[in-house]
């Protein structure tokens, strides 16, 4: 009879399909609310803008923006960018669950944080040219999108427990930190296109895992 029963390594290494399920959930979510990214980079960081005050611009100035085409690069560079990572995420859920699938899942929830938060520093900085008096773009991009993808890091930090240390208490710890970068992500939307995947691959990095005693 006790031969019949699976033992403990292989209940823990049961394969299921949670983890690509939270996958696909947090890239829908990308996919859904992609279109914020562009209104971030163009009407928020001022990306592919030009800044006049006077004449033609207005007394009070305005930006001059381009045109839809003209940030087409953006979607093919951040929408890129999560699709890469959300195949390599599913690549990585055919794995059984494990300590290694884990920490590829964090990993790869790392990546989409620290890739909006360069690209949009990038977009908010490349301007050189005039601006509204006391504006900078480290200063725009410090106030608008900082402050979210710095909760985005605190939050892949307290969730990571859950896939780490494997404890009871840490499926606590796992669902608030995914609670978190959901948070963090309607603060700023923009950052939605890469932040609800890295909520998607946090989220998988807890599944499948029988927690310690």
């Amino acid at each position: 009879m006790d031969d019949a029963r699976p033992n403990a390594a292989e209940v823990r290494s049961k394969r299921g399909p949670e983890a690509a399920l939270a996958i696909v959930i947090g890239g829908v979510l990308a996919l859904t609310f992609g279109w914020s990214a562009l209104g971030l980079v163009r009407d928020t960081l001022h990306f592919n803008c030009s800044w006049g005050i006077g004449g033609e611009w207005g007394p009070d100035g305005t930006w001059v923006c381009a045109d839809g085409i003209g940030y087409l690069g953006v979607a093919v560079v951040l929408g890129g960018m999560s699709a890469l990572i959300i195949v390599a995420g599913l690549l990585v859920a055919i794995a059984a669950p494990s300590r290694g699938r884990s920490v590829m899942f964090l990993v790869l929830a790392a990546v989409p944080i620290g890739w909006i938060g360069w690209w949009t520093y990038y977009a908010a900085t490349l301007y050189s040219g005039p601006r509204p008096a006391g504006e900078t773009g480290l200063g725009l991009w410090a106030a608008t999108v900082l402050p979210s993808i710095i909760l985005c890091t605190v939050s892949l930090i307290v969730g990571a427990a859950r896939p780490l240390m494997m404890r009871r208490w840490s499926f606590v710890a796992l669902w608030c930190g995914v609670g978190l970068m959901l948070i963090a992500t309607v603060l700023q939307l923009g950052i939605g296109i890469a932040t609800f995947v890295s909520a998607g691959m946090l989220a998988a990095a807890g599944v499948g895992r029988a927690p310690a005693r």
